[in-house]
């Protein structure tokens, strides 16, 4: 199944043996879901939960306290006891939203009266073991306020008074504060997995109050509804305080991944034996579509077996926290995973097709020997296609370099042309200049020897007569000619012209 076509994609190739084997294990799932799992209170793997968790946190006190680095707030010995770690954790990753009640917050009266030490991890959005809380915690961190949920609003409130310890880790710029934060957020998570230090002490026997399931604070927003005189809201309070918390999300897990085990081992050796199909065909991936089919059917026989379970102690005891205590959560937001993820997966072809009438009429009827021929074709058509439009731009290019060589070859002839034109303009002005320069030197050599002979000879007559050559040379015309008409000039009034 390298390349699956949409029809394999919408039709799974699941046979009565494929469908009777998921059946089978998820019946098995959900026995194992009925008999083990059950619910908080009385789970046969609860313990077994706890007890995991309990040593987690210890283990996780000893890393930290070894890395501790702290003058102040370190204590002196590595704790020892669970209550010790406990204890360690919280003031070594303390943050200002970890308030008990109402009392430890400035809030107005009637403003989280509900929260108490059972369910303050709930309500402080902060405490939520999913991207929500990490982002809440972090601005509460950066605001020294908290993030409550109450009766389905959002309540924002400062502690009433400041916690004395000193953190674990401090940033000392904006990328350091927000790691800082996240391992803040982490630490002090760590601290309350299995319940606080003031619940888990040696005389106590309760489990403690731990961290919600990731995104189960949603459901407090649901503020609406009648459940036995409660909200929905209110219910899935009760139920967490019943110990539906992260620990039991644990146990819940395991009737869920089992089942899943069971179908992909199923399916592979289907797979591999019975429809002799290559190893790497063989890998349980969502690529096939029959192994999607097998796990959605799988996982719902776990969650009908579990729901009718569940109904059945709910309308026994006639109480909702009864049954939704013994409804397995983890499986059925898998089921709800899987069957969105199909709903996209099978939508989207289908409308690929729907906008195909050409594959969905004709083309899907065709053989596969039929249907690579015709891929063959227009395969080669689109190569000649693109061929095509290569040789016109080539040919449009060339077009275009033979008009710029006959416009070049234009200009050129004519830019010949006006040069010859200019030359003998040019040829033709040397003479005229030549010429007119020629007369005018010629009179006035003739003016400058006649005046020359008038100074020597003290000739005055002589001397006006070369003037007029060369006034009568330049389109002059002279206003005496001789002295006495130079004489009767300046004593009248005619006036004197250079």
């Amino acid at each position: 199944m390298d390349k699956l076509t949409s029809k394999e994609w919408i039709n799974a190739k699941c046979d009565k043996y494929d469908y009777l084997a998921a059946a089978a294990c998820g019946g098995l799932a959900g026995l194992v879901d009925i008999i083990f799992v059950k619910d908080p209170a009385t789970s046969k793997l609860t313990e077994f939960s706890d007890e995991m968790a309990d040593k987690f946190v210890k283990k996780a006190a000893e890393v930290f306290y070894a890395k501790d680095t702290r003058t102040t707030g370190r204590p002196k010995k590595c704790p020892q006891t669970l209550e010790q770690c406990i204890s360690y954790l919280e003031q070594a990753f303390p943050v200002n939203y970890d308030a008990r009640n109402a009392k430890d917050l400035k809030v107005k009266e009637g403003i989280l009266n509900g929260m108490t030490p059972k369910n303050h991890h709930l309500q402080s959005l902060g405490h939520s073991t999913d991207p929500i809380g990490l982002i809440v915690s972090i601005i509460s961190q950066f605001t020294g306020s908290g993030t409550f949920i109450d009766h389905g609003k959002v309540i924002t409130a400062t502690p009433a008074k400041t916690s004395k310890s000193v953190p674990y880790m401090q940033g000392h710029n904006f990328p350091s504060m927000i790691f800082c934060g996240f391992v803040n957020w982490i630490g002090h998570l760590i601290s309350d997995i299995a319940g606080s230090s003031s619940t888990r002490k040696k005389e106590k026997t309760g489990r403690g109050m731990g961290v919600p399931i990731p995104f189960y604070e949603l459901f407090l927003m649901c503020d609406f509804g009648d459940f036995n005189g409660n909200t929905f809201a209110e219910t899935m309070t009760k139920v967490y305080e019943e110990g539906y918390d992260l620990r039991f999300g644990a146990v819940m897990s395991v009737p869920v991944v089992f089942q899943e085990l069971m179908v992909r081992c199923i399916w592979i050796i289907r797979q591999k034996f019975m429809r002799k199909k290559p190893w790497n065909e063989c890998m349980p991936t969502s690529k096939h579509s029959d192994l999607r089919v097998m796990l959605l059917v799988g996982n719902g026989t776990l969650c009908l077996v579990d729901g009718i379970d569940a109904a059945v102690r709910g309308i026994s005891s006639k109480s909702w926290v009864t049954a939704i205590c013994h409804l397995n959560l983890v499986g059925w937001t898998r089921l709800a995973t899987l069957a969105i993820k199909e709903v996209i997966i099978r939508a989207g072809f289908a409308l690929s097709d729907a906008d195909d009438p050409f594959f969905e009429k004709i083309f899907g009827r065709l053989s596969q020997e039929e249907k690579q021929k015709i891929l063959f074709f227009e395969e080669k058509i689109r190569e000649y296609v693109s061929y095509t439009n290569v040789l016109e731009t080539l040919k449009a290019s060339l077009d275009d370099l033979k008009l710029a060589k006959e416009e070049r070859i234009r200009i050129e002839k004519e830019c010949a042309e006006q040069i010859e034109k200019i030359q003998d303009y040019r040829n033709e002005m040397g003479h005229v200049l030549e010429d007119y320069l020629c007369n005018y030197l010629n009179a006035f050599e003739d003016g400058f020897i006649q005046m020359d002979k008038a100074v020597k000879e003290n000739d005055i007559d002589g001397f006006i007569s070369g003037n007029n050559v060369i006034q009568e040379s330049l389109n002059r015309e002279s206003q005496f000619s001789n002295q006495k008409e130079l004489d009767d000039l300046m004593g009248s009034d005619i006036s004197f012209k250079l």
